[in-house]
């Protein structure tokens, strides 16, 4: 049983007269495209007698394998055998396996696994039960999105620890056919497509979310040991993908028969924080290497400081002498005259709006009473006629305590008899005011 390539018929062999009979039934895909990693081979035509079973394939059919695909022929859900090789292939039930896999060493194993297996099912040329063939899409799988979801940590040898969200695509590529059919796809029906296998960025499967986890390791690398910057990152597309591959490729390849073909970055942001830190460096690089960038901002934080100094209540001068810049200024020679003379301007028009401005009116002499009367200087308010409040009068008790009531807070002793002063005003000493009559309170 197995797969002979019709170029065999052409140099003469005997096997082409009596495949040419015996061409029953003829399958075929067209491109797999971008979206389907495998495809059951479906009947494309009937031609002469067959056995007439849909999940058995006829001795002497015809099989057309495009370029960029691999045929596998599956018998009771076994790979019996597989071409990676295009062209056109005559099915014979009582020939070996074929195995047309090129030169590729890590098919070795696929070849050995197939030979062995039609070995032990060989039934003296028939096939017993189902029979299939898949057709296994070997073209790079572009545009797999990713993204960080949350900011990965990256030792930048300029900027030392910061923090970066990446986002971009990948590719990979099925390698091995035999493993992929058998540890991913199975006996399926029908189609099975990229979608299946590594699922979207919003809801990832297995090998999606294997990728992102070894991005981690890979910056590592990048910022470690080949010191790459991280706004270099994009224009090291092939460190980025040696990595990941280094990473990726021998498990995928053994587990999966995938491996990683390339990677991508579309966009770098640093977070809130070492995008900071990255302006402070960049600033301090800058002034650093160019002195004139340096003095530049000196003059722009001078020009500020005049301005805010322009506003100082007690003169544009006052201010800057206040911020010790008088100074430094008469050293930047014309600037600095021109400095001077835009704050000489500044303060002669403070003055003048000074000068200009009215006289503020004098404070009120005399007190105010409760009813809102101020400027009263009798003892009496004008307005409603209420004495001048008198300030209690402070004493101190026996026991130390400071009062103004008639009683001690503290001991509660009355206050000693002494001279008092009335509502009115008057010093008294007696019990009753000597001027208005009002007793002592």
């Amino acid at each position: 049983m197995g797969l002979i390539s019709n170029v065999m018929g052409t140099i003469g062999s005997s096997v082409s007269s009596v495949v040419a009979d015996q061409y029953t039934e003829f399958f075929t895909c067209d491109s797999l495209g971008q979206g389907v990693l495998v495809r059951e081979g479906a009947k494309r035509m009937q031609k002469g007698n067959n056995k007439g079973n849909y999940e058995v394939i006829s001795n002497g059919s015809q099989i057309a394998v495009p370029e960029g695909t691999a045929c596998l022929m599956v018998d009771n859900g076994k790979v019996v055998d597989f071409t990676i090789q295009a062209g056109m292939y005559t099915w014979d039930s009582s020939s070996a396996p074929t195995v047309f896999a090129g030169n590729d060493g890590f098919l070795d194993a696929a070849k050995k696994l197939v030979t062995e297996t039609w070995s032990r099912m060989k039934m003296g040329g028939e096939i017993a039960t189902q029979q299939r063939i898949y057709f296994v899409n070997m073209l790079e799988i572009k545009d797999q999105k990713y993204g960080t979801p949350t900011a990965l940590p990256y030792h930048d040898p300029e900027y030392r620890n910061i923090y970066i969200r990446l986002n971009g695509v990948f590719s990979f590529t099925v390698k091995d056919p035999v493993k992929f059919f058998q540890t991913q796809v199975g006996n399926v029906k029908g189609d099975f497509t990229v979608a299946q296998f590594m699922g979207t960025p919003a809801d990832p499967k297995q090998p999606r979310v294997e990728f992102l986890d070894n991005f981690s390791e890979v910056l590592n690398k990048c910022g470690t040991v080949d010191k790459i910057m991280f706004a270099d990152l994009p224009s090291n597309q092939g460190t980025l993908r040696k990595y990941m591959q280094d990473a990726l490729d021998e498990e995928w390849l053994r587990n999966r028969g995938v491996v990683v073909s390339t990677v991508a970055i579309g966009g770098i942001t640093p977070d809130d924080k070492s995008r900071e830190r990255i302006e402070q460096v960049d600033q301090s690089k800058m002034f650093g290497a160019d002195p004139n960038a340096l003095a530049a901002q000196a003059v722009l934080g001078q020009t500020q400081a005049m301005n805010t100094a322009a506003g100082n209540s007690a003169g544009a001068m006052n201010g800057l002498v206040g911020m010790g810049m008088v100074g430094g200024m008469g050293q930047m020679g014309g600037m600095g005259n021109a400095a001077f003379g835009f704050l000489g301007q500044q303060q002669q028009a403070q003055q003048q709006a000074a000068a200009a401005a009215p006289a503020p009116a004098p404070a009120a002499a005399g007190w105010s009473c409760s009813c809102g009367q101020a400027g009263n200087t009798g003892k009496f308010c004008s307005n409603c006629g209420k004495p001048q409040p008198v300030a209690p009068t402070a004493w101190t008790c026996e026991c130390g305590t400071q009062n103004t009531g008639k009683f001690c807070s503290n001991c509660g002793k009355p206050a000693p008899a002494g001279p008092w002063t009335c509502e009115c005003g008057t010093q008294n000493t007696g019990k009753f005011c000597s001027n208005c009559g009002k007793p002592q309170p």
